[in-house]
């Protein structure tokens, strides 16, 4: 059950993160001629889309890891080491970038509440403020933890097991890690050019102006 439970939260988190691609992407050559705050806030949602693809690959990574070292014989203390400080590391990248981002479309979306004073954009403010505040509580509860395990299985409890085991969990750590920040970043990138390359931002802003005109 809990199997499943995971690959629903995953399948949902990649949803979410396509859709953050594709949204930024829409827009991603015209904020470069728009520059200013709408850049920033593109930036963002880039860095966010990102930040969640790298998540869904990394977990992915960790519930495959198991079967690929138990293939080669490795010890199942060592595959627990890997997969929780690999699940910490993971945590603490992917969290770092959601809550700045987050912190600066966070700041936007108040603004704008504040300037409109609609319901759509005080819905949106509400969600945005409930969501940063509640990653910036869960990281200052979990990320000096985190950053514990990690540094005590690497440096710690390094001379308590044998170099092999050592080399494996390096070995294994840095893999998992870098296969799903890369797999985060190609996977944002593809997703984010295919939309810029067929919507124009400007041409559906100019068009929507016009609408607008004509309907009054």
């Amino acid at each position: 059950m809990s199997f499943l439970l995971t690959i629903l939260l995953l399948a949902i988190n990649f949803f979410i993160s396509w859709s953050n691609a594709s949204y930024v992407g829409r827009y991603w050559s015209e904020s470069k001629e728009v520059g200013g705050s709408f850049r920033r806030y593109v930036v963002c949602g880039y860095v966010m889309a990102i930040a969640g693809f790298t998540m869904v690959y990394g977990y992915i990574l960790l519930l495959i890891a198991p079967f690929v070292l138990e293939y080669y014989n490795v010890k199942p203390e060592i595959i627990a080491i890997i997969q929780q400080i690999s699940s910490d590391a993971i945590y603490l990248i992917v969290s770092v970038p959601i809550i700045l981002s987050g912190f600066r479309i966070w700041i936007l979306s108040l603004k704008a509440a504040w300037e409109e004073r609609t319901f759509r954009y005080l819905l949106n403010a509400g969600w945005n403020s409930y969501a940063q505040i509640s990653n910036m509580v869960n990281f200052a509860r979990n990320a000096p933890s985190a950053a514990g395990r990690i540094i005590e299985t690497l440096l710690g409890g390094s001379k308590k097991r044998s170099k092999k085991d050592n080399g494996t969990i390096i070995l294994a750590f840095i893999a998992i890690i870098i296969f799903a920040i890369l797999g985060g970043y190609f996977t944002a990138d593809a997703i984010m050019k295919k939309a810029d390359s067929k919507y124009d931002g400007f041409a559906s802003a100019w068009s929507r102006i016009k609408n607008e005109e004509e309907y009054n």
